[in-house]
């Protein structure tokens, strides 16, 4: 008799016990419906612990909701329940469909993905605020970790709007630029291939990958096919141009460079470091010894246009101020050097090739003294400036180089 009480007593254990565990499932339902998410959370996490309750799709369905509201809440008290809520949130979804064979939380669950698609989209988004802030702190490490999460944020946005039939080109894009910046490239270069063959809107998505394959893979040839097909249907992007004129610039491609800058003037007609890099450009090819004495001199002229024109769109602009005084002192410098070379009797040949060096030096002093005025402390400026002082026999000018040349 004694034996048959004990185990009635004990089935009735196990049935209290399975009871209290299905009652932690209404409770965690009851405090999330009035709001209390810290006492929601605490029962829905032991009923998924327990056997008799893990394997029902209402306990995963109802978890889903408790979290994906940890996660949204403005009380911080509950927002910081749980780091991983979002997560928790999502899989908890995944596995109530998984395990709800009659389909009584499907329609519910669809309803409530897009706000899960949201959540993760802009989790992706706060992740990359938090990159670019360590970026300006100069945290690489941290920068890439959070790039890194940011992309995988919004690759579970994406995700989930595919799983409910939109295409979400934005998500793509974002990505993309996210597992740049992470130094994911392939992810990058996948993405970005993507949004090209999607005819995404933005000339951007050209300039990256073009760039990814010229930085990181040291594809020549690919950047400047991408580029080209940028510039084919961005025709009047100019940064899409500018980057496309940095990768002939560093390849030594002049003439392409030189055709890209000049179409960049036409289409930004009051930027003067457009004008300063056309200048700069020329500017070498007058500076080219192996060149032929009418490139050079061609070069030269359009050279001081440039630079004339970036000074005139910005007066206080050092570069070109700099970069103008230097193109008279060399051209001076080459003058004086073929007089040099002049026979000892060809006194007024000499007189007159020295009088034109001489007009070079004073026509560049205005921009050397400019420059100097904008950025005092250049000692490339002032050995300039005493050099033609000197030949121009500018004595109390002289004096004041050579004082700030000593301090």
């Amino acid at each position: 008799m004694k034996k048959l009480l004990i185990v009635l007593l004990s089935v009735l254990f196990v049935a209290n016990l399975g009871y209290g565990q299905s009652n932690k499932v209404v409770s965690a339902f009851n405090y999330h419906r009035n709001g209390k998410l810290d006492k929601a959370k605490e029962n829905i996490d032991a009923a998924i612990e327990n056997e008799k309750t893990m394997g029902d799709a209402k306990t995963w369905f109802y978890r889903g909701n408790i979290y994906i509201d940890i996660y949204r809440s403005d009380d911080e008290n509950y927002k910081n329940l749980d780091p991983d809520a979002l997560n928790k949130a999502y899989d908890s979804y995944k596995r109530a469909m998984e395990l709800d064979e009659k389909d009584q939380y499907k329609l519910d669950i669809l309803q409530r993905m897009p706000i899960v698609g949201e959540a993760y989209f802009n989790d992706g988004a706060n992740k990359y605020n938090k990159g670019m802030a360590a970026i300006s702190d100069n945290d690489s490490t941290l920068a890439q970790s959070e790039f890194k999460q940011s992309m995988n944020s919004f690759q579970k946005a994406f995700d989930i709007y595919s799983e409910a039939g939109t295409i979400d080109t934005t998500t793509i894009y974002y990505i993309s630029v996210a597992a740049e910046l992470a130094g994911e490239y392939d992810i990058a270069k996948e993405n970005l291939k993507r949004l090209i063959d999607m005819d995404y809107p933005e000339p951007s998505v050209y300039s990256s990958l073009a760039s990814i394959y010229y930085r990181q893979d040291k594809d020549v040839a690919k950047a400047e096919e991408y580029y080209a097909l940028g510039r084919a249907r961005f025709p009047e992007d100019l940064n899409l141009l500018l980057n496309e004129t940095n990768v002939f610039l560093s390849e030594g491609k002049t003439e392409k460079a030189l055709n890209n800058l000049t179409r960049a003037a036409e289409i930004d007609k009051t930027n003067p470091t457009i004008f300063f890099a056309i200048g700069a450009k020329y500017n070498e090819i007058a500076d080219d010894t192996t060149k032929t004495k009418e490139v050079r001199n061609d070069a030269f002229v359009k050279a001081a246009d440039a630079y004339k024109k970036s000074i005139e769109l910005n007066p206080d602009y050092f570069d070109p101020n700099y970069n103008m005084g230097a193109l008279y002192v060399n051209k001076a410098a080459a003058v004086i050097d073929v007089a040099n070379q002049l026979p000892l009797d060809a006194i007024d040949e000499y007189d007159k090739m020295k009088a034109e060096a001489d007009n070079y030096l004073k026509e560049c002093l205005p921009y050397l003294e400019k420059a100097n005025e904008l950025q005092p402390g250049d000692v490339s400026t002032l050995a300039s400036l005493k050099e033609i002082y000197t030949r121009l026999n500018m004595m109390e000018k002289l004096k004041e180089v050579n004082q700030k040349l000593s301090e």
